[in-house]
């Protein structure tokens, strides 16, 4: 029942105990809760999928025998069944349980996660290892799952085709009359029925006004005509999940919601074409942020507390939001078996707004999209 074969799942534990001796780590705490997935199935091939009390720690000790323990609460989720990890704890004594997993000598402790780690714990572990050092090993973990397999990226592949569907049932479910909650279950129905394992996140089906924030929730208006609806949504297959954003208008849109639209198709093509194995991040960006400027849309750029001044692109794999984020400021290269969401956002209240996201891989000769959806959905 794991997503892959022990053999991959061997090659990335390799990757990743050559990344913590490189930086001195002695041990990794990763850890998984359904709000922030990730760090526990890249290296495990299990996350618990239920709600937000179940809780998954994989302890990762190089050289010590066993070399990983995975420890979770979801019992009812068969777990054992579900890793290729030895060693599997059921508790909920999480702290406990993670003191006798760690060797006594270990100095330097990185946790996966970190953001997120439940405090409690964090401080019952600490105060049983007082003269080891806690850290931040987050992005460590990311940029060793920055280069796909053939395996993950047919995963990825997959799920996007899973998540297609939900796009396409977005576009026929949108017409005048139509309530907000009708196309978002149009929509989730569609991923469900294609194979999907779970959904990536709440899915996001929004009209009106909210368009042009960039980030909205389902309210229940009715759609009228001219106005945009904007979706986000993404579906879950082994593990992996993508993002898929489209936006559409019922019949004619206005032209400045045209406009709007139009000059983020631009800018996703743009970065589309530029995308080639060693374009540092930062300069793809900027390709995105040069046809807004062009478009005379560079104020209409989207904003958020959570992400750097022109972030236009970020990874995709276990994690929601994967390494790198591409924003000016960004630092790296695009290499070959990268997936990257390109998601370009405009927005100008009382005009419209878009956002377009779908995962792309970067091949030795570009960039090819995995979704077969368009993406100028709006009529013509």
């Amino acid at each position: 029942m794991m997503g892959f074969t022990r053999d991959e799942y061997q090659c990335r534990l390799r990757r990743v105990v050559a990344a913590l001796r490189q930086v001195g780590f002695d041990a990794l705490i990763a850890y998984s809760i359904r709000n922030q997935p990730g760090p526990v199935a890249y290296l495990a091939g299990y996350e618990p999928s239920l709600g937000i009390h179940d809780m998954a720690f994989l302890v990762v000790t190089p050289g010590a025998r066993p070399p990983c323990v995975l420890i979770t609460n979801a019992f009812w989720d068969h777990p054992a069944e579900r890793t290729w990890v030895d060693e599997v704890i059921i508790t909920s004594e999480f702290a406990s349980k993670l003191a006798e997993a760690l060797p006594e000598a270990v100095r330097r402790i990185g946790i996966a996660g970190y953001r997120v780690f439940p405090a409690p714990v964090y401080r019952a572990v600490q105060t049983a290892f007082p003269a080891t050092r806690f850290d931040d090993a987050s992005a460590l973990l990311m940029e060793a799952a920055w280069i796909k397999s053939p395996e993950e990226v047919a995963a990825i592949r997959r799920c996007m085709q899973i998540t297609d569907a939900g796009g396409r049932a977005f576009l026929e479910s949108v017409r005048s009359g139509a309530n907000e909650r009708e196309v978002q279950l149009e929509v989730e129905r569609a991923i469900w029925l294609a194979g999907a394992d779970d959904l990536s996140f709440p899915t996001h089906l929004y009209s009106g006004p909210q368009v042009a924030l960039g980030i909205g929730l389902t309210t229940g208006r009715t759609l009228g005509r001219g106005e945009q609806v904007q979706v986000d949504c993404g579906a879950v297959h082994r593990g992996y999940r993508v993002d898929f954003s489209r936006v559409t208008t019922v019949d004619t849109p206005t032209r400045e919601a045209r406009r709007i639209m139009d000059a983020t198709a631009d800018m996703y093509e743009a970065m589309l074409g530029a995308m080639q194995p060693g374009v540092p991040l930062a300069e793809l960006a900027q390709v995105g942020l040069a046809m807004a400027r062009q478009r005379g849309l560079q104020s209409c750029l989207y904003r958020s507390p959570n992400h750097p001044t022109g972030f236009v692109a970020h990874g995709t794999g276990c994690w929601q939001h994967e390494a790198p984020h591409i924003h000016p400021a960004a630092v790296g290269i695009l290499q070959e078996n990268m997936t990257i969401s390109l998601e370009p956002i405009l927005g100008q209240p009382g005009a419209g707004g878009a956002k377009i996201a779908d995962t792309v891989l970067v091949t030795a000769h570009g960039a090819e999209r995995l979704s077969s959806v368009g993406i100028r959905t709006w009529p013509a």
